[in-house]
Order: C-alpha cells, then sequence, then structure tokens
C-alpha cells in the first residue's frame, strides 16, 4: 500500500536519493566520514555539516569529486551541489545499522601499550619527572623572590 501510494506522487526517486546516507562512509572514506557528514538533501542539493574551519577548506576543494563520486555510487545524478557548514560530527551515533569499531578503555590501553617498549616508557616517565621537578623549582623560587 505504502509503495502505491509514493508511486502516485512520483516519490520513489525522492526516496531512493536518501541512500546517499549508506554510502557515505564507503564513498568518501573514513577520514572524511569522520569530520564530516550528510544532513540534509534538497533539490539536487546536498548539505554537509564538517567538523571545523579547516575541513570546510579541505572540502571545499573536493566538492565536485565528492560530486561525482556519490552520484556514481548512486548510479545517476542525486547531486548538483555540495553545500559545507561547521556543525556537529557525531561519529559515534550509529550509522547504516552499524557502530564504528573504536577501541576503548582497558583495550585501547592495552593496544597503546604494545607499542611502547619498556625502556620507552621509562625514559618518558624519567623525562615528565624532570620536567615536573623543575616546575616546582620554578615555582619555589619565583615564590622567594615575590618576598
Amino acid at each position: 500500500m505504502l509503495g502505491e501510494v509514493v508511486g502516485r506522487f512520483g516519490l520513489e526517486r525522492s526516496l531512493d536519493d536518501y541512500r546517499i546516507w549508506q554510502a557515505w562512509d564507503e564513498v568518501v572514506g573514513p577520514a572524511i566520514a569522520r569530520n564530516a557528514q550528510p544532513q540534509k538533501l534538497s533539490a539536487n542539493r546536498l548539505v554537509i555539516a564538517v567538523r571545523n574551519a579547516g575541513w570546510m577548506q579541505e572540502l571545499t576543494m573536493l566538492r565536485r569529486d565528492l560530486c561525482d563520486r556519490l552520484n556514481a555510487w548512486m548510479g545517476r545524478e542525486v547531486i548538483k551541489e555540495i553545500f559545507l557548514v561547521v556543525g556537529k560530527v557525531d561519529n559515534d551515533e550509529p550509522r547504516n545499522g552499524q557502530r564504528r569499531a573504536r577501541p576503548t578503555g582497558t583495550k585501547l590501553a592495552e593496544q597503546r601499550r604494545q607499542r611502547v617498549t619498556p625502556e620507552e616508557l621509562d625514559a618518558a616517565i624519567a623525562k615528565l619527572w624532570k620536567i615536573a621537578e623543575s616546575r616546582s623549582q620554578e615555582s619555589d623560587d619565583s615564590d622567594d623572590s615575590d618576598n
């Protein structure tokens, strides 16, 4: 029944156009997907929220390429223009029915520990300790000169 109503009003193509959200991560790649997300599609204009001005500048230069790649994935021209806005980019929200796999808590700590040798860790701790001691000494010297 819904399919008939959609067909009667000529909305099949309009609804199909929203597959752009499904395609986004795959088409643009992980770096862009983490920093930009589609927000609205209206009259062949895709509005994309970007994390900051740096990403806006980067994607401004890639607009035509992004249009071409998204349209190629769709198999027809859906997007004629991309409009960029700085806005909230929430990469923890499930999209396409999936969550991005990100290590957290102890798993993240374990992955980071595996990359650092014990010697490197000892050297880093010693360096931090020296910095803390020198700052403490500077603070003590500063307090003495104020009196």
